[in-house]
């Protein structure tokens, strides 16, 4: 905990560098409850979620900012910690997230935005067989944690805001140790910004955007623990799609996604690990930021692999220069996070 408040506060510290950006700090109180998302769960989720959070964010008023979007949005990094209302199961976490924040609408002093982070969350009580047994939401001490939330703010003075939001929130290991069910919870959050430095926003005109379709080709890979070579082995995948905007900030899609994963037990052949899965896709656009939800079906996996005919995949990324990309994804089945990979894509 010392090292992410020291982390924070030298973050802080460093607001002058950042010249005539509009800073400010946020402050908040969350109330909310445990989602379970599987009959499994319901007796862990009776409890109640309480927590307070800190908040940095910055934002630049500058034209080659505004296009990484196509609107204004803040970057920031949130210290937050959370009580899950069952001390001696479930515990607490501390978290420590970067997040991105896009102001979807904006009239007079009322402010909508959607905010969304990714970061590492400091679980003080997870799976043990022994002390622990039925705490199967988390079985890693340093989990990932992401979360989206729209915000509505109000500015009454030049300095001070109010703000409330509704935060979804899912903090999961990404399947690195089990079990790993990952907790979903809703809280509400109610607090103040204080402006640190407040800058007018110019306008900028919005490019005509294209409803052509584009293709991409995306490779990734991860590591999984093999429980037949008793240590960690590689996983890679081949990603290609086909995506047309449907306007300026969403997008459908279709593809083929093909895994070959070499931690899976096979009988005679490392082919029987292919496994090829046809998708279809819906994107949030972002300018250069997209986020994609991915629902793809299993046409061969490997026999005793899983139960699921269907897997989806959560899909961040950014695009680096004009035909290329980086990004990470989140590959469930149905309740049950699998894995986190990282990704190279091209455009054509």
């Amino acid at each position: 905990m010392r090292k992410l408040l020291l982390t924070l506060s030298f973050i802080i510290f460093q607001i002058p560098l950042f010249g005539q950006n509009t800073q400010r700090l946020n402050m908040m109180v969350n109330y909310g409850v445990i989602i379970p998302h599987s009959n499994e769960l319901r007796p862990l989720a009776q409890s109640n979620v309480s927590g307070f959070g800190v908040h940095y964010q910055f934002l630049k008023p500058e034209k080659k900012n505004w296009e990484i979007c196509n609107c204004y949005h803040y970057l920031g990094l949130q210290l937050s910690w959370h009580n899950f209302g069952n001390p001696d199961v479930l515990g607490s976490a501390l978290s420590l997230s970067a997040t991105f924040e896009p102001i979807l609408w904006k009239k007079g002093k009322t402010r909508l935005s959607l905010l969304s982070g990714i970061g590492t969350s400091y679980l003080n009580r997870v799976f043990d067989p022994n002390d622990n047994p039925d705490n199967v939401f988390f079985s890693s001490r340093l989990s990932f944690l992401g979360f989206v939330a729209p915000r509505l703010e109000y500015r009454f003075s030049e300095k001070w805001a109010l703000e409330s939001s509704l935060t979804f929130n899912h903090i999961s290991n990404g399947g690195l140790q089990q079990p790993n069910k990952g907790m979903n919870y809703l809280i509400l959050g109610l607090g103040i910004n204080h402006y640190l430095n407040y800058t007018e926003f110019p306008e900028f005109k919005k490019e005509e955007f294209s409803k052509e379709w584009a293709f991409y080709l995306e490779l990734a890979g991860h590591t999984s623990y093999s429980e037949t070579a008793m240590r960690r082995k590689p996983s890679f995948s081949v990603f290609s799609e086909a995506l047309r905007p449907i306007n300026r900030i969403q997008g459908i899609g279709a593809g083929v996604e093909m895994v070959l994963d070499f931690s899976l037990p096979v009988e005679a052949s490392r082919a029987e690990a292919f496994m090829p899965a046809p998708f279809v896709a819906h994107h949030f656009l972002f300018g250069k930021v997209d986020f994609s939800q991915v629902m793809a079906l299993y046409t061969l996996k490997p026999v005793g692999y899983n139960d699921y005919t269907f897997y989806q995949r959560y899909i961040l990324r950014y695009q680096i220069l004009s035909t290329l990309h980086l990004g990470i994804s989140l590959k469930a089945h149905g309740h049950i996070a699998e894995s986190m990979d990282v990704r190279l894509g091209w455009k054509f």
